[in-house]
Order: C-alpha cells, then structure tokens, then sequence
C-alpha cells in the first residue's frame, strides 16, 4: 500500500590524511521533503496511497509527469472528499512539475482522469463497417 522512493539523499565525505589516504568517513544523510498523496480515480478510491518526492529549485513542487505515467492517467485534479473533484493540477510541460508549491508532510488528494481505451474507437469502427457491409 505505501510505496517509497529515493527520497533520502546521501553525502559522503572522506578526511585525508598529510599522505593522501582517506580515514574515517563520515556520511550525512539529507531528508528530501515529501508528500502523501491519496490517489483517487474518477473519485472512488483511494486506488492508491503513497509517498512522492517534492522536486524543484525550493524543492516544493510535486512532480504530475510521473504520476500521470505511472497510473496511466491523462489528467488529474485536486480531490475534496466531500465536495468531490476540484481543479486541475496544471504542470510545467517542460519539467512535469506542478505550477502550485506543497509543503513537506502534507497530505493531498488527487482525483485522476484515466486515459481514453483504444478498445472503444475500434470497435465502434468495426462496428459500423460491419453494418455497412450488411
């Protein structure tokens, strides 16, 4: 059910010694702020709750391209669960980062739009070719 990426960073520093060896390394480890998003898909749900990484320069946008990819989703929108689906999260065509900024911890809501089937334009083809046919 939860699902965690690489969201931890690590620095890794070598003291030298006057003769070039290293000795005692130290390592730091940085905490990448994130988010939990509860995933809806056409408001039923939660189809999915996880963790997501904030990208960007502040390091508070959430990254829509690899999410919309993932759950193979061709919108999504901001999810109220009593009001229902909300607007929608527009995102930098160039990054696939989110136009709004989050902060680190909070929960968000997303309803998403799935991708429209080949399944259904194809049949309907076939369908009215056959009937033509006929």
């Amino acid at each position: 059910m939860e699902e965690k990426g690489d969201c931890v960073g690590q620095i890794e520093e070598l003291d030298q010694n006057s003769d070039g060896s290293s000795r005692n390394p130290r390592t730091v480890r940085t905490k990448v702020p994130e988010v939990e998003i509860q995933l809806y898909r056409q408001g039923r749900g939660p189809i999915d709750v996880f963790k997501s990484c904030l990208g960007g320069w502040d390091q508070d946008q959430l990254e829509v391209r690899n999410i919309l990819e993932k759950y193979g989703l061709k919108s999504i929108f901001a999810f109220n669960t009593q009001t229902g689906r909300g607007v929608p999260i527009r995102f930098n065509p160039r990054n696939g980062r989110s136009m709004l900024h989050y902060r680190d911890g909070s929960v968000v809501y997303i309803d998403g739009e799935p991708k429209d089937s080949l399944i259904k334009p194809v049949t309907r083809i076939l369908f009215g070719v056959a009937a033509i046919t006929l």
